[in-house]
């Protein structure tokens, strides 16, 4: 086992390629899988029912490129006047920051000068390029595989019963509880990060922030990323915010708003909406997004939840590990 384990993990890391879109696709699935038995009760072929899961998923990511190409277009609208003041709003911020923080104000000057800055981003430009080419290659092979999944009629319930469980009725009772919480997980994600995008977006359009829509998507993105998402989204969008708003009270409401607003989804409706489904406690969290992201990094991240619950569900069916199950909740 020890040397069984790591080489698994290691095998994982490599080809994050094939197995990130696989698991994606996988749980995706399990979410479209009651359309697919209610669609088989009502007679209708399965045919028709994987394309039109299909179109949703072609709708869903047009509707996606479509906000993208909004945001950037936002970006890429800004005049070299606004970037010259926002760069240097910045710089005067961390300067008080630097002098509030007792360092010397002119090593922050070295460290700001406005062609280091463009060069960092030029060096950093083929980096963002990588990572939405990325993207982009595990959302089109996650569609791919699911849908070969959904064709094939993929049974889970006949995966665990004939690889781990060996027992037809704790391999369905088992693979009912991953259904339910993964298709919620995915339902509850998805509405919540939507909610706080638009949030965000409509509280920078109030306050006047260079770039809403962009900040709405960074939002929506990160608050995939369970608890620390939502507070970096946060957290950005403040300190950037900060270098544009008038006055100290305005920008203490504006801090304060979007505090409140990450909070009421983040941490009360979202654990409503979640109910028991992820009884979860919160190192057991913290050490799975640190080890999913080290294995397949920002998807690793995003997956580590779900990863996380299968896991726990499949170990409570076994008498070993049943412990381990129960210092996971």
């Amino acid at each position: 086992m020890l040397l069984v384990i790591p080489m698994m993990f290691i095998i994982l890391k490599e080809l994050s390629n094939i197995f990130v879109p696989l698991i994606v696709a996988c749980f995706f699935a399990l979410l479209f899988m009651p359309f697919l038995r209610w669609s088989a009760r009502k007679n209708i072929p399965r045919f028709l029912a994987i394309i039109v899961i299909f179109v949703i998923f072609v709708v869903a990511v047009r509707c996606c490129i479509w906000i993208l190409q909004l945001a950037s277009q936002e970006i890429r609208s800004t005049d070299v006047q606004t970037w010259q003041q926002i760069y240097m709003n910045f710089k005067e911020f961390v300067i008080r920051l630097a002098v509030i923080a007792g360092l010397s104000e002119e090593s922050i000057l070295e460290h700001l000068q406005e062609t280091d800055l463009v060069s960092t981003l030029y060096e950093n430009a083929g980096n963002v390029f990588n990572a939405v080419r990325k993207t982009f290659s595990i959302v089109f092979l996650s569609i791919f595989f699911m849908i070969l999944l959904l064709a094939s009629s993929f049974n889970g319930q006949r995966i665990l019963e004939v690889l781990l469980l060996k027992n037809k009725t704790s391999s369905m009772r088992t693979y009912i509880t991953i259904e339910k919480s993964i298709s919620k997980f995915i339902f509850v994600k998805i509405i919540i990060s939507l909610l706080t995008g638009i949030s965000f977006s409509i509280l920078c359009y109030c306050f006047d922030v260079q770039f809403p829509i962009f900040w709405g998507v960074l939002a929506f993105v990160l608050n995939f990323i369970q608890m620390i998402g939502s507070i970096i989204s946060t957290a950005i969008m403040c300190v950037f915010a900060v270098t544009f708003l008038p006055t100290m009270s305005v920008t203490v409401l504006f801090i304060a708003l979007a505090i409140a607003i990450q909070l009421l989804f983040g941490s009360i409706l979202e654990p409503i909406f979640m109910g028991k489904t992820f009884s979860i406690n919160t190192v057991t969290i913290i050490v799975m997004l640190f080890f999913w992201g080290y294995v397949w990094n920002i998807p690793g991240m995003i997956l580590a939840v779900p990863l996380t619950v299968t896991m726990k569900t499949i170990m409570e069916q076994f008498d070993r590990t049943r412990n381990i199950a129960a210092l996971m909740s």
